[in-house]
């Protein structure tokens, strides 16, 4: 034991700790940038929060690789923020970031080189970040490229789809109307004509081109992403009976997505609007849930919909079986759980007074 522990004061000495394989540097965002300038190496961001499953994959799946290990401590000064808390808030803020996991490589000055978006199995991360690292397929590799050959529908393309993961809409567009101008039967076609709709949505308010590219590619893997779009705006503007003709209308083509179900049920729940087609989709999600992990999850906001319904007592039931789902779940997911547990119960006992 007292050789375990002094293990664990010489890696916290030395500004470490293990999590998963790869040793992430703790200290602020500023340290670690003084880090890398001492190191001579670009900073590896790993933007996490509390709730996102994808981030514990990674953890576990990734980083835990030894090939991703060796080449990480190598090559980079890694780094993980949580996006919700303390400082990870403005740093997220400052670069965009609103979707996890999103990996940043970044200067010792702060600049990005560029990002990987969502999980990687290992052989996919390697290659990606190695190829970042080169320069290859950067922002700054497809500038110089463009700056030799500015009617490359390709590297426009390209440059469109990095500031789109960068949420920059306003960068992004003109890089994707030029691809269209120069080859407007591109494969790509739709994936750029749903971002042109999506920035004219974001500027003008007017969902009449989102509502365009949908009819002109219902069949687009991004036509989905429209009519959920048009939804939650219609939403927003409380149009509730045009928000249910979207969500209809996308859960008619796809009516096993019980991700999608069980996030439109919860921010109905959050709303506290359309309950009853709230119950409906969370009904729907637990039946098609997969895995005991995911069953609880859609229990949960099962559960929540029920209490926001009035019905306490079906909501506390479904929430002590998505607890009894997770047995062997981490303390930290059981505890959300308890807790949630616990409000539908101090509820129910405050309405019964």
């Amino acid at each position: 034991m007292r050789r375990v522990v002094s293990v664990l004061l010489l890696a916290m000495a030395i500004g470490f700790v293990a999590r998963a394989d790869i040793k992430f540097f703790t200290g602020t965002f500023k340290e670690v940038l003084t880090r890398a300038e001492a190191e001579k190496k670009p900073v590896m961001v790993d933007f996490i929060t509390d709730w996102c499953r994808w981030c514990d994959t990674l953890d576990a799946n990734t980083y835990s690789d030894t090939k991703v290990t060796e080449f990480v401590h190598a090559n980079v000064v890694p780094f993980k923020i949580d996006a919700e808390k303390g400082e990870g808030i403005e740093v997220a803020k400052k670069y965009k970031v609103n979707g996890f996991p999103t990996i940043l490589l970044i200067t010792s000055k702060g600049e990005e080189i560029d990002r990987l978006l969502g999980y990687m199995p290992p052989d996919k991360f390697l290659e990606t970040l190695g190829n970042y690292l080169k320069g290859v397929n950067t922002i700054s590799g497809l500038k110089a490229e463009l700056e030799k050959n500015p009617d490359n529908a390709s590297a426009h393309y390209q440059m469109g789809s990095k500031y789109a993961m960068q949420n920059d809409l306003a960068k992004a567009v003109p890089h994707f109307k030029k691809m269209l101008e120069l080859d407007p039967a591109n494969e790509h076609a739709d994936e750029a004509s749903f971002y042109v709709a999506m920035d004219n949505f974001r500027t003008t308010k007017d969902p009449t081109a989102l509502t365009s590219f949908a009819q002109e590619y219902p069949n687009s893997q991004y036509a989905g992403s429209a009519v959920m779009s048009l939804a939650n705006y219609f939403m927003k503007e409380k149009k509730y009976h045009e928000a249910r003709n979207q969500f209809e209308s996308y859960f008619e083509k796809h009516p096993n997505d019980a991700q999608q179900m069980n996030n439109t049920a919860w921010n109905l729940a959050g709303q506290k609007a359309m309950l009853d087609y709230a119950a409906t989709l969370a009904e729907k999600a637990v039946a098609l849930a997969k895995t005991d992990e995911e069953k609880a999850m859609y229990l949960d906001t099962q559960a929540t919909v029920e209490f926001n319904r009035g019905n306490s007592a079906k909501a506390i039931s479904m929430e002590e079986e998505a607890l009894g789902l997770l047995k062997n779940a981490p303390e930290k997911t059981r505890k959300e759980y308890e807790e949630t547990l616990a409000k539908f119960k101090a509820g129910t006992a405050a309405a019964g007074k």
